[in-house]
């Protein structure tokens, strides 16, 4: 059965080379069943110059405000593929990626949620500490672990209402990481199946991990915890996280202080 991949890309035009190595890598994808909804939240008529060279299906849309999950948002509104997938706009995709895609949701056709792998071809590295074994279902621990860019969603068994971002979190939000993990934890608990294939599909550089555990960043977690669990459960990931991450934090008792007053301060949804 023929399935339409959607790729939400957010952007401001701040990354011109990145973002014309997406759109060529997407260009070149086999499976030419896609659409690209390209968010811009600025430099939009830079963007449209850069589309007129593209040969696949888009839908460009201009938003003033900016928010990573609030452009997400206004993406999946205008979605119409039955697979849906979330895109940076300085990542990149290998020419049989859509294709590795197709082919496991159609031997896996209870899957909701698929999430692969990401790699660093420039290093040589992966972008994190993946499993080696394929998992039917992914545990809720392991949920921390996922980014944006290696999940594809196949919506037809998903409520609407549930496809959905928390822009409280995400870049340019009050806490600026975890989406992703608050996305997927929604999910988890309204029974939906997440799955994980050790396959590459999307390429991404990837950071040094100061520049990832910056001081906002890190605040951001004790909110994230409480916002996935409760507030007892918080402060005892919190700790541990910060017990795991110490030597990469430039002044770890202050932001363990300030990530500790956030989660009080945090109100759930």
């Amino acid at each position: 059965m023929k399935k339409m991949i959607s790729v939400i890309v957010p952007t401001l035009g701040t990354k011109p080379e990145e973002l014309k190595r997406l759109f060529e890598s997407l260009n070149n994808q086999v499976y030419k069943d896609f659409e690209v909804i390209i968010v811009s939240q600025d430099n939009h008529n830079y963007i449209t110059s850069v589309l007129k060279d593209v040969n696949f299906k888009y839908n460009h849309i201009e938003i003033d405000r900016k928010g990573l999950s609030l452009a997400r948002n206004v993406g999946i509104e205008h979605a119409k593929g039955s697979i849906l997938t979330f895109s940076d706009d300085d990542c990149w995709y290998n020419d049989d990626s859509f294709q590795l895609v197709i082919d496991y949701f159609n031997e896996n056709l209870e899957t909701d949620v698929a999430c692969f792998q990401i790699y660093d071809p420039i290093k040589g590295v992966y972008y994190k500490e993946y499993d080696e074994e394929e998992q039917k279902q992914v545990t809720t621990g392991k949920l921390l672990k996922k980014s944006s860019i290696e999940i594809f969603i196949q919506t037809a068994n998903i409520e609407r209402s549930l496809i959905q971002f928390d822009e409280k979190f995400g870049l340019g939000a009050i806490y600026p990481s975890g989406e992703e993990n608050v996305f997927l934890f929604d999910l988890a608990r309204n029974h939906k199946s997440i799955s994980y294939f050790p396959k590459v599909v999307v390429n991404h550089e990837k950071p040094e991990m100061q520049t990832r555990l910056y001081e906002k960043s890190f605040i951001g977690k004790g909110p994230l915890f409480k916002r996935m669990y409760n507030t007892p459960t918080a402060v005892v990931l919190l700790t541990l996280f910060t017990l795991k991450k110490y030597r990469h934090l430039d002044e770890p008792f202050s932001y363990y202080g300030k990530a500790f007053r956030e989660i009080f301060r945090y109100e759930k949804k």
